[in-house]
C-alpha cells in the first residue's frame, strides 16, 4: 500500500468515526435522515408490490400486495411531506409498515399452505417475526429511535476503527 493509500485510508476512518459520533450525539437529526431514507425505499418497494399484484392475479391473495403496495405508497408521501411527521411518527409508520409487510406475509403463507406448497414455513416465520418487532416498535417507540441511532453510530465508529486497523496492516506490504 502505497503512502496516499495509506492516508486516505486513515482520514476516511477518522471521518467515519467522527460520523459515528455525530450520529450518537444527534438522535433527532439521525432519525430524519432515516426517516427520508425508509420513505424511498417504501415507494420503491410500493410500486414493486403493485407490480407483483398485476403479475399474479391469479393467485388469490395477491390483491393484499396492491393494498400493501398502496398503502406503502401513502405512508412514504405522508412521511416526506411533514418534517414534524418525519422527527415524531417514524417509529409508529415504520412498525405499521412492517406490521403490514408481516400480514402480508402471513396471508401468503396460509394460501402457499393451501395449495400445499412447502414454502410456507419460512415465509409464515418471518410474518410472525414482523408482527413481534412491529408490536415491539408501537410499545417503546421513542427507545427504538434512539436505539437506531446508537446502533448506526457504534456501526460507523467499528468500520472506522477496523479500516485504520485495515490500512494499517496493509502498510507493511
Amino acid at each position: 500500500m502505497n503512502m496516499f493509500s495509506y492516508f486516505s485510508a486513515i482520514i476516511f476512518s477518522i471521518l467515519i468515526i467522527i460520523f459515528g459520533g455525530i450520529i450518537i450525539a444527534n438522535p433527532d437529526g439521525t432519525m430524519a435522515a432515516f426517516a427520508v431514507f425508509i420513505s424511498i425505499v417504501m415507494i420503491i418497494t410500493g410500486i414493486f408490490n403493485i407490480m407483483l399484484f398485476r403479475s399474479m392475479k391469479e393467485f388469490k391473495g395477491s390483491i393484499y400486495y396492491l393494498i400493501e403496495g398502496a398503502l406503502s405508497i401513502i405512508i412514504a408521501v405522508l412521511l416526506l411531506s411533514s418534517a414534524e411527521a418525519l422527527k415524531n411518527f417514524v417509529p409508529l409508520l415504520v412498525g405499521f409498515w412492517i406490521a403490514l409487510k408481516s400480514a402480508t406475509a402471513i396471508i401468503t403463507a396460509i394460501e402457499f399452505k393451501k395449495s400445499n406448497n412447502p414454502n410456507y414455513k419460512p415465509i409464515l416465520t418471518g410474518g410472525i417475526i414482523g408482527l413481534l418487532l412491529a408490536l415491539l416498535i408501537a410499545a417503546f417507540p421513542k427507545i427504538v429511535s434512539v436505539y437506531i441511532s446508537l446502533i448506526l453510530g457504534i456501526a460507523f465508529i467499528a468500520a472506522g476503527a477496523f479500516i485504520i486497523f485495515f490500512a494499517y496492516r496493509m502498510r507493511k506490504y
